[in-house]
């Protein structure tokens, strides 16, 4: 059965309103629970509805107390060592988000430099680099690339008859294997 994407927005209706509170209020005690309960933790909720006066306190207002006591009486440090606001909470996935852009910026610009040298030696290219910054980038890839392919030429002159092995390696550091041809 596929799930819906839920809209989080006021319910309009107060009667599918009150059936969601109820339903979620109950999720939510029976996950905390099981919370409570596998992993030996203590925890404790506090639910104020909006008609009544007194809140839904869980699992029981003393324990509960002692809970809310016990992470008062923790110095500041340890409290708020793991608690993150929204702000926070986007912060740190727009930091993580930008260098996962950046990593994958510098894999496009490796694969096009990879792409334009290529294009370049072949014969019916016409090869126009005009962006000085460009050119260093290809003049770095074929630093990179030229003592691969002289070994591979030293290589082929030693055995002129016997089936080479080449491998290209790509620049991502990060990718184990390797590319075969066999010429």
């Amino acid at each position: 059965m596929v799930h819906t994407k839920v809209r989080y927005e006021l319910i309009i209706d107060k009667i599918a309103r009150r059936r969601t509170f109820k339903k979620r209020k109950s999720s939510l005690l029976k996950k905390l629970h099981e919370l409570k309960t596998l992993c030996n933790v203590d925890a404790c909720a506090i639910i104020y509805e909006q008609d009544e006066t007194q809140p839904d306190v869980w699992p029981s207002p003393l324990e509960a107390f002692s809970s809310i006591q016990r992470f008062n009486n923790m110095p500041h440090t340890s409290k708020t060592s793991h608690m993150i606001n929204g702000e926070g909470f986007f912060r740190q996935n727009l930091s993580r988000l930008t260098a996962n852009l950046d990593k994958e910026k510098h894999k496009v610009q490796l694969m096009e430099m990879e792409l334009l040298l290529a294009n370049c030696l072949d014969k019916n290219y016409v090869c126009d680099v005009s962006d000085p910054n460009d050119l260093q980038a290809l003049l770095r890839l074929l630093e990179r690339k030229l003592p691969m392919v002289s070994g591979k030429i030293a290589a082929i002159e030693s055995s002129e008859s016997t089936p080479i092995e080449i491998t290209n390696e790509n620049t991502n550091k990060s990718q184990s294997h390797k590319e075969k041809q066999i010429i």
